[in-house]
């Protein structure tokens, strides 16, 4: 493997690499790099970018290279991780529905997960995403779906056409809480339902540390009595009180971890070959520091991963 990436990147690249993902001193030549007895990360380090020669011609922007690793590190078509697990907990929240000109709306997830729901409900998806870079996988992906842009807070769906809604983690990125539940009770025919999965604080105490922000750059997160309390004042009913998915999270985290440790050479020569190189492995080498502190905040139960079910009356209060 070594040999392979050597070609493709130059130096001991997969070296570099492999010592610093399990937190180790990296030491060339040697195989098996002695562990120090005390790690700490303080910020981001930078995975070491392989040279460009001139004969290098990406085929893929910049923008696209960055999806491009979020791909390569938790599987096609994922922007974070998923799995069975997970896919199934949501399924079990879903409402049945007999098809027909209906549509349901996604805000804030992955391709992979759109397509887990278009299978299990049977209808069409209007797919809000505020990223940019993601949106045009997301057409690249799925070019017969309608496919909009705005800001998180602000989805631009028509009011009243939706038979659902489900969001991941859109109130954790949200600036305006309220006006994300507000706009999404309006985008709700009567009596259709809003399936929220997102990340919270335990408890207004629990401190989270510098680095997990400094890593994940959304600091903000609330409470799950908040998400409850902001969805109600919208006008929402809660149908299902919060379920945890924090475990399904993170086996879907340590599945994909390991995963990528035993494929790193297939999928990172597969996915660097049209890649703008520089920014696929920022993208790589923050994704992955992102995720070591996400990971172990949630292990300690300083933040949750948690889903409820809200539903819009049959007559607008």
């Amino acid at each position: 493997m070594v040999a392979a990436l050597k070609k493709l990147t130059g130096d001991d690249f997969a070296g570099r690499l492999s010592a610093w993902w399990d937190g180790r001193e990296y030491v060339a030549g040697k195989g098996k790099p002695e562990t120090p007895e005390k790690v700490v990360a303080s910020k981001p380090k930078d995975v070491p970018v392989p040279e460009k020669s001139e004969s290098d011609t990406p085929s893929l922007s910049a923008a696209a290279s960055r999806v491009a690793a979020l791909e390569a590190l938790w599987g096609q078509g994922r922007f974070s991780p998923g799995g069975p697990e997970l896919y199934s907990r949501l399924t079990d929240n879903l409402p049945d529905f007999e098809g027909g000109e209906s549509r349901f709306g996604v805000m804030n997830t992955d391709p992979s997960m759109v397509t887990h729901l278009v299978s299990a409900l049977g209808i069409c998806p209007v797919i809000a995403e505020w990223r940019g870079p993601c949106q045009e996988r997301y057409r690249d992906v799925f070019p017969d779906f309608d496919i909009i842009g705005g800001d998180l807070d602000r989805p631009q769906f028509e009011p009243g056409t939706l038979k659902l809604l489900f969001s991941q983690d859109a109130f954790a990125f949200s600036d305006h809480k309220s006006g994300l539940a507000v706009r999404a009770f309006r985008s709700l025919e009567p009596g259709a339902q809003w399936v929220v999965m997102d990340t919270v604080r335990d408890n207004p105490d629990c401190k989270l540390d510098a680095a997990f922000a400094s890593s994940w750059s959304e600091p903000q997160l609330i409470e799950s009595n908040e998400i409850v309390e902001i969805c109600e004042a919208a006008g929402f009913e809660l149908v299902r009180d919060e379920d945890d998915l924090t475990g399904d999270v993170l086996q879907a985290y340590r599945t994909a971890s390991e995963k990528f440790g035993v494929e790193l050479e297939a999928r990172l020569i597969q996915s660097l070959r049209n890649a703008n190189r520089t920014a696929f492995m920022h993208e790589l080498s923050w994704e992955m520091e992102s995720w070591k502190w996400r990971q172990r905040a949630l292990a300690g139960e300083l933040i949750h991963v948690k889903m409820w079910k809200f539903r819009k009356p049959d007559t607008d209060i």
